[in-house]
């Protein structure tokens, strides 16, 4: 039951000017990281993108990350087209957001002690709810999105054969494997300031 009343809270968010105004700020930031990109290698690609909408789920649940998914994607390529538009690419950058306002709504992020190795482990461990919540989010987001549904809608839009789905798939799979730390230790790095921010701007704004 909690499950679907995360839901009902999250659309109720909607109602509020702050999460209208912070949702459309972080929107523009989701689409600025579309085009900062990492690359240590031909194949390997750090991309940013997926911060924005983690941090509108956190803050704001699975329903508004969702709308600010499909706005995300829309704008991104009007701004800078890649390929033909598909609404299936929307539904799973929809989709990714949704996960992540899942996983993370409510969320109180962790943060990290990078005086010594003995401290930044200790923190972790203390925080290992909310570390955890982290990881699933975006372990969900690389399986479900970026290996399964971006593999199929490659397919259905014809970019490689059907018969080459499973070779597809098995690479996505190292892949994302391989970048799931990285992007995990990049959510532990940012979620924590930008709830901090959150909190500082409006607690100003009340006393104001």
């Amino acid at each position: 039951m909690a499950f679907f009343r995360n839901f009902k809270k999250s659309f109720e968010e909607l109602k509020s000017i702050r999460c209208l105004t912070v949702t459309a700020l972080l929107i523009g930031v989701s689409i600025a990281l579309k085009f900062v990109m990492i690359m240590p290698s031909e194949t390997l690609k750090i991309s940013f993108a997926f911060v924005g909408l983690a941090a509108i789920g956190m803050l704001y649940g699975p329903v508004v990350a969702g709308i600010a998914g499909t706005v995300t994607d829309l704008l991104g390529f009007l701004v800078k087209p890649t390929g033909a538009f598909s609404p299936i690419f929307t539904l799973v950058e929809v989709t990714g957001a949704v996960i992540f306002g899942i996983f993370l709504y409510g969320l109180n992020p962790v943060k990290l002690d990078f005086s010594s190795k003995s401290a930044f482990l200790s923190g972790l461990k203390t925080n290992g709810v909310q570390v955890f919540r982290i990881f699933m989010a975006k372990f969900t987001v690389n399986l479900v999105c970026n290996v399964f549904m971006n593999t199929i809608a490659m397919v259905i839009m014809g970019y490689f054969a059907p018969e080459v789905f499973w070779v597809k798939i098995s690479t996505r799979i190292v892949k994302n494997a391989v970048m799931l730390p990285i992007e995990v230790f990049i959510l532990l790095l940012v979620l924590y300031p930008v709830m901090v921010a959150y909190r500082a701007a409006f607690r100003e704004k009340r006393s104001a």
